[in-house]
């Protein structure tokens, strides 16, 4: 159970940091977009852990251990030097300018993960269920490799993608109204805490 919710907490983090983000530029998110964003996070999050429950079959001994944790520990460490360099170096407007590529629903996807608020295309104020699609694919782009490399071990795949449903539901709404309540704009980079929770999760499977 524990290690099924740090798994969850690394893949929803960044969740926490949209939530923030729209509730401070008065966002809204209705239920139905939130759930579709849900849906759509979760059903990747499943696709990557059965990828990665096949590829253990086929696996000897104790190398699928060795490369989940070679995985998890890859993320990890780039989660925590992504935070860290974003901590103290704003740089989201040549993210913009770098990441612009001109193929249609690929080029808004990446526009979505490098400013989340993006989703938004219609700048109605709130999120429909077809930007409420795109939100949920960007956001699904973390789980594909921890998925993957979480399920590689020994994990409870019905316990992880309940929690995930329901905890990145919850910190979607908890996101938005701490957003509501922040006056600063100040970017927020939580990232890092996904990094070390991800280090933590691959020394453990070391133990295993």
């Amino acid at each position: 159970m524990l290690e099924s919710l740090f798994i969850v907490v690394a893949i929803c983090i960044d969740s926490l940091a949209i939530g923030i983000a729209y509730g401070m530029k008065k966002i809204k998110i209705p239920i139905k977009s939130l759930f579709m964003i849900n849906i759509i996070c979760t059903g990747i999050l499943a696709i990557a852990m059965f990828l990665g429950d096949v590829a253990k079959k086929f696996l000897p001994g104790q190398l699928p251990t060795i490369i989940s944790f070679l995985i998890l520990l890859f993320i990890g460490i780039y989660f925590l030097v992504e935070g860290l360099i974003n901590f103290f170096a704003n740089k989201s407007k040549e993210s913009k300018k770098k990441f612009e590529i001109k193929f249609s629903n690929v080029k808004i996807i990446i526009d979505v993960v490098v400013d989340c608020t993006k989703a938004d295309m219609n700048q109605s104020g709130d999120i429909d269920l077809k930007e409420a699609f795109y939100l949920g694919m960007a956001l699904s782009l973390d789980a594909l490799g921890i998925g993957f490399g979480s399920a590689l071990g020994n994990i409870n795949y019905i316990q992880v993608l309940v929690l995930s449903f329901i905890f990145n539901m919850a910190i979607i709404l908890i996101g938005l109204f701490l957003g509501e309540k922040i006056v600063s704009k100040s970017k927020m980079e939580f990232s890092w805490i996904s990094g070390l929770i991800l280090i933590f999760l691959a020394l453990c499977k070391l133990k295993a």
